[in-house]
């Protein structure tokens, strides 16, 4: 119960910071205890959040910021039959990719994340609920899902998404379980 309210009052503590910062609104979820000494959550939703942020503005300097430049992987699945799959090793590749997307104004906007705790000096993540819009990619946006690591003082290691499924209502796997009798 305790980490639980941890959770929460970091939570909207985060959320009025992120906001202030970036105008974003976005649901946090989970639990971020354990963090490794020198490392904190705050510094995982920054960089988080920091690409998202360098993906919609196509910025290959803010990407470099929050991702390593080795030893990570970013992938997105295909939204659309004529949308390809595409994973990046490198942040050459990676920024390449963004620059490719800046053609068709691909923006992703996250609605929320839910954190799985640390594991080592990594804090896991998902799912994240985020939207994709680009201009071939349809009139509407795009509900995607996705997971993955941020690294203490690395920045995300991981970051797998996809489209969501129709079943996933983006908000399913952030209820609290069922009470059992």
């Amino acid at each position: 119960m305790r980490a639980v309210l941890v959770v929460a009052a970091f939570a909207g503590l985060v959320s009025i910071s992120a906001n202030a910062q970036t105008q974003r609104r976005w649901e946090i979820r989970g639990d971020t205890s354990g963090a490794p000494r020198g490392c904190s959550a705050k510094q995982g939703l920054h960089a988080i959040d920091g690409l998202f942020v360098a993906m919609s503005n196509h910025d290959s300097a803010a990407l470099a910021r929050v991702v390593p430049a080795s030893h990570f992987v970013f992938s997105i699945g295909k939204f659309t039959p004529t949308d390809p799959f595409f994973v990046a090793h490198s942040i050459r590749e990676l920024a390449e990719y963004s620059r490719r997307r800046a053609k068709y104004h691909e923006k992703l906007a996250i609605n929320a994340i839910t954190f799985d705790n640390w594991r080592g000096e990594g804090l896991q993540f998902g799912p994240i609920y985020f939207m994709r819009t680009a201009d071939d990619l349809g009139p509407s946006p795009k509900p995607g899902v996705g997971k993955g690591e941020y690294r203490c003082k690395r920045g995300i290691t991981v970051l797998n998404t996809g489209p969501r499924p129709a079943w996933d209502d983006g908000r399913s796997a952030m209820r609290p379980p069922p009470r059992t009798r």
